[in-house]
């Protein structure tokens, strides 16, 4: 089994690689979870094209992980121009933070790219390589990119936004940013997920803190 890093809250739960990096998968259930339902299974990060690598990760609580990433190879990261923070959490939604530090003496020019897919698998489709029977509709609007999934009864939706200008299409985002020397860029990136039901109507909204806990619920928790 691969090293992987894990984050949940209430029946929502997040199972990536060490780099917060979700590639499909037929041999563990990697992915984002919400009510039996895979709502992301991509979600690639690339900084120039290139895949990061884990320098630490801080995993000590249960509901959030930040990795510390820098693009190349172990033996390239005394050289690399820039560094990668991502911070994400699960409370309520999925919301991850991207940082890009530039460790250089003078302004730096890269692309970040995030790459994003849904297959809308149940658990007991994930280990099942068989071609799904519903259709997958995905939107692109300006800093959003929205995907859809009907089958029958079956409906779920996924929305992924973004707080910086991004270039939007199919398969994800990509942003050109550029950085003062020794100064730094980021951007939020928001998650939501709607399981429908038999009405049209998200079916979480009628649980407890719609089947999850609310930040605010986590931060009166910690100061007990």
């Amino acid at each position: 089994m691969k090293d992987l890093v894990s984050i949940l809250d209430g029946n929502t739960f997040l199972v990536s690689d060490r780099r917060g990096d979700i590639e499909p998968s037929y041999d563990f259930p990697t992915g984002l979870f919400s009510f039996d339902t895979r709502f992301l299974s991509t979600w690639v990060l690339t900084l120039d094209g290139e895949r990061l690598h884990a320098l630490s990760v801080d995993d000590a609580e249960s509901y959030r992980t930040r990795f510390f990433l820098a693009p190349g190879e172990p033996t390239h990261y005394l050289d690399a121009k820039a560094s990668v923070i991502r911070s994400r959490a699960i409370v309520g939604s999925f919301e991850e933070e991207l940082t890009v530090l530039n460790h250089l003496g003078a302004e730096v020019e890269c692309t970040l790219r995030i790459e994003i897919g849904a297959d809308f698998a149940d658990l007991f489709e994930i280990k099942n390589s068989r071609q799904k029977r519903g259709r997958t509709t995905i939107t692109v609007a300006e800093n959003e990119l929205r995907l859809s999934y009907r089958r029958e009864a079956f409906h779920r939706e996924m929305v992924v936004s973004t707080t910086a200008p991004a270039q939007v299409d199919d398969t994800g985002m990509t942003f050109r940013i550029r950085i003062a020397r020794n100064d730094s860029w980021t951007t939020r990136l928001h998650v939501s997920s709607v399981v429908f039901g038999a009405r049209g109507e998200d079916i979480r909204a009628t649980l407890p803190y719609g089947g999850s806990r609310s930040a605010d619920a986590i931060r009166a928790e910690q100061q007990e």
